[in-house]
């Protein structure tokens, strides 16, 4: 399986937190709190896999617990939309993945001015 395509600054700079990284880049582990919310994103680049749990304060389980498994890339968009983070779909089109162009299909993670996950779809 092809490792992810991203870029782990650019995660660095739109969530604002350094990641916790095991030995040789196997996971990357970004936790951004905010007030009663908690957001946790794993990337683990060698498998193409990404974790996404997301907390509100009270509740030891998450409200959204998101996995993609074989995810061929993220990119980090800025347009007027927002800031956020693209993540393909797996498994979902044809051809590689190249950062800069989106990907059929998807979920965006938003983090400012609020947490936010919404699936996408780019119509052809």
């Amino acid at each position: 399986m092809p490792q992810l395509d991203w870029e782990p600054l650019e995660f660095l700079e739109l969530l604002g937190v350094a990641p916790k990284e095991e030995e040789f880049g196997t996971l990357y582990e970004y936790t951004l709190e905010r007030g009663q919310f908690r957001l946790e994103l794993k990337v683990w680049p060698l498998d193409s896999d990404i974790e996404l749990k997301f907390y509100c304060a009270g509740q030891s389980e998450p409200v959204l617990n998101l996995n993609l498994l074989g995810c061929p890339g993220a990119r980090v968009v800025d347009d007027k939309r927002g800031l956020f983070i693209e993540f393909a779909g797996a498994n979902m089109f044809v051809g590689r993945f190249d950062r800069t162009a989106p990907a059929p299909y998807g979920f965006r993670l938003q983090v400012d001015p609020f947490i936010q996950v919404t699936p996408y779809s780019y119509n052809a």
